[in-house]
Order: structure tokens, then C-alpha cells, then sequence
């Protein structure tokens, strides 16, 4: 029987790495990809609509009183309708990848997320986090965002408190104090958190006993050769 060398085992593992390092450039170069085509298409459609709709407004006052009443009403719906689309969409294209989240790294964009959700929330680094793969920094806001959102819907007054920390794998954790009872289901957020992760080799698991607390914790390979630290010189702000 042939022994396997350590040295083949190595070299297996980093194969794997690479692999996984390309499915994430992959899956985060169709994502700009989308966000760019929806930012510089759709977006700015709708902003030269809104504008015509804007300009027909000032044309009104030439036109004779019974039709200007009716056709401003009709203006009106329609700059309305632009302005919920255009809102939806940027909404649309912020839950693609945050600007925040690219432009200051993982940290801020959590702390900036707890911010906006409630003063209850608090947020613990302790150490530095390495630089981080877009899609693996992506993967980790969108479920510390679902975690959150869940714990402000089902239990608004209780405490929460977010981990984020990295060795091999990046690991979060949010534990809230709301009365529990929480499940992963089917179709919703966190069941789609779970694909997610496993797109990169992580792992999703909620504990939510009756009667709390609810624990929400994600586990990230950084995909890192060997060698590589999980832990950053600096913050990443």
C-alpha cells in the first residue's frame, strides 16, 4: 500500500484553496458585473425620467385649466411611481454589496449596520481582521444583517451582541436576549444565508432555546495558503 506523503496532502490543500479563492473572484466579478449594470442601466433611466416628468410639470401653466388639473394628477402618480422605483432599486443594488462595506472593510460597515438598527447592539473585534475576499466580507455582512433584522423584528427590545473574529475561518456570532423559539426555514433568510456560505465552504447554525437566548453563528474559510495569517497587522477601516 502507498503512503501518502505530507507533502501530497499539502499540495492537495492548496489546490483546493486556489480553487475556492477562483469560485469567489468568479462569483464577485458577475456581482460588480450586475451592480455596474444596474447602476449605470436601469438607475439612470430612471433619473432621466424622473427629470422629463419634472420638465412636463413647468409646462403645465400653458396649458387651459381643465386640462392642466387632470394631466398635473396624472404627473404626480407617475413622479411618485418613479421615485419608489428608483428607491427600490437602489435599495436593490445596496443589497448587492454595500459601498460601505468596499470602500471601509468589514468592521465599519458592521459597526455602521448596528448603528442604524438600534443602540442596543453591540459590536466586539478582538483583533484585527485580515484583508478579506469581497465575497467572503459580503457573505459575513449579509448574515450579521439577517441576524439583526430578525432580532429587531421578533424581540426589539432585547440586547445584541456581534462577534467577528478570524483564525483559519472567519467566525460571527450574534446572540440576542429575545425570548428564542427562532428556526431556519425554508425559503427565508437565513436558508438562504446557508447556501451561501456553503458556496465558500462555511457553515450556518442557529441555537434559539424557548426562552433564549438566540444564537446565530456563520463559519468562513478565508481560504488562506499556508502561511497566510488569519489575523491583520491592522484594522481593517
Amino acid at each position: 500500500m502507498r503512503i501518502r506523503k505530507k507533502k501530497d496532502y499539502a499540495a492537495e490543500l492548496a489546490e483546493v484553496t486556489a480553487s475556492r479563492r477562483e469560485i469567489v473572484a468568479a462569483f464577485e466579478i458577475e456581482r460588480r458585473r450586475i451592480e455596474r449594470d444596474l447602476h449605470d442601466g436601469a438607475q439612470q433611466f430612471l433619473v432621466a425620467s424622473g427629470m422629463a416628468i419634472g420638465e412636463a410639470q413647468l409646462l403645465l401653466g400653458a396649458l387651459p385649466e381643465d386640462v392642466r388639473e387632470d394631466l398635473a394628477q396624472v404627473l404626480d402618480r407617475a413622479l411618485h411611481a418613479n421615485e419608489r422605483a428608483l428607491s427600490a432599486l437602489r435599495q436593490t443594488v445596496n443589497g448587492i454589496h454595500p459601498k460601505v462595506l468596499s470602500d471601509l472593510g468589514l468592521e465599519y460597515a458592521v459597526r455602521d449596520l448596528a448603528d442604524r438598527f438600534s443602540t442596543n447592539v453591540r459590536v466586539v473585534v478582538p483583533h484585527p481582521l485580515p484583508a478579506l475576499p469581497e465575497g467572503v466580507a459580503a457573505a459575513a455582512y449579509f448574515c450579521v444583517t439577517e441576524a439583526l433584522t430578525n432580532a429587531a423584528k421578533y424581540a426589539p427590545e432585547a440586547t445584541v451582541n456581534v462577534l467577528i473574529a478570524a483564525d483559519q475561518d472567519l467566525h460571527i456570532s450574534v446572540v440576542d436576549t429575545g425570548p428564542g423559539g427562532a428556526v431556519v426555514k425554508e425559503g427565508h433568510g437565513l436558508a438562504g444565508l446557508t447556501e451561501r456560505l456553503q458556496a465558500f465552504g462555511g457553515k450556518l447554525s442557529c441555537h434559539s432555546p424557548a426562552g433564549g437566548p438566540t444564537t446565530i453563528s456563520a463559519r468562513i474559510p478565508l481560504l488562506l495558503f499556508q502561511g497566510e495569517s488569519g489575523i491583520g497587522v491592522e484594522g481593517n477601516r
